[in-house]
């Protein structure tokens, strides 16, 4: 007579432990490769808004050179009135200048301007990461049509996981003085999922290269 071998519960119990590790371990692997594919993903986007900012930058320095503006004017669509006297001081096109220890939080369309700039003090900007990220967000812009005008909508569901600026800086020449005709241009993206976060900053120089002023 025949002796049949059967797996003692022991040696099933090994199988299915040894089964369940393998299947955890393949999850995690598979969960870490999600997580560093969404980290790549969102690196490659940080860098995309910051470069983003500094191109806009150099395009209004050109856009003013070619408009026979300040090069440092950040210019606003008027029309100017003849029988409006304006100061002197102040170019009428301009809505406000690059200069030294200022924070640029910049729009890409408000009201009537395609781009809406808003100069800070650089003492606007917190030591606290979370109070930047808030002050800085990105939001999905959401439009209702009123006749012929669209009025915009601030929705906080809009809110994206990024937020950037410009922290325009001078150059110490010597002894305190600072050079207005070259800036320091950094361009901030802040970024905040889950228990990720970081800081993106992109850094370049931008002055006038008309000589002849």
């Amino acid at each position: 007579m025949k002796k049949f071998k059967a797996f003692t519960l022991i040696e099933t119990l090994i199988v299915i432990v040894i089964f369940c590790i393998w299947i955890l371990t393949v999850l995690i692997w598979l969960s870490q490769t999600i997580r560093n594919k969404e980290h790549a993903n969102t690196q490659i986007k940080s860098a995309f808004f910051a470069r983003e900012w500094i191109e806009l930058i150099f395009n209004l320095r050109d856009a003013n050179y070619h408009k026979e503006l300040p090069w440092n004017c950040i210019f606003k669509p008027i029309t100017i009135d003849p029988n409006k006297v304006y100061d002197e001081d102040k170019n009428p096109f301009c809505d406000d200048v690059l200069k030294p220890w200022k924070i640029l939080k910049i729009s890409m369309w408000s009201d009537d301007k395609y781009l809406n700039t808003e100069s800070l003090e650089t003492s606007s900007l917190s030591d606290d990461f979370e109070k930047n990220l808030e002050k800085f967000q990105i939001y999905f812009h959401t439009w209702t049509n009123n006749w012929f005008s669209y009025d915009y909508v601030w929705n906080e569901d809009e809110e994206t996981w990024f937020a950037r600026y410009i922290e325009i800086k001078g150059i110490d020449i010597w002894w305190g003085n600072v050079d207005d005709k070259l800036l320091k241009v950094e361009s901030h993206v802040l970024y905040k999922r889950w228990d990720l976060t970081w800081e993106k900053v992109m850094e370049t120089f931008i002055g006038n290269y008309d000589f002849n002023q």
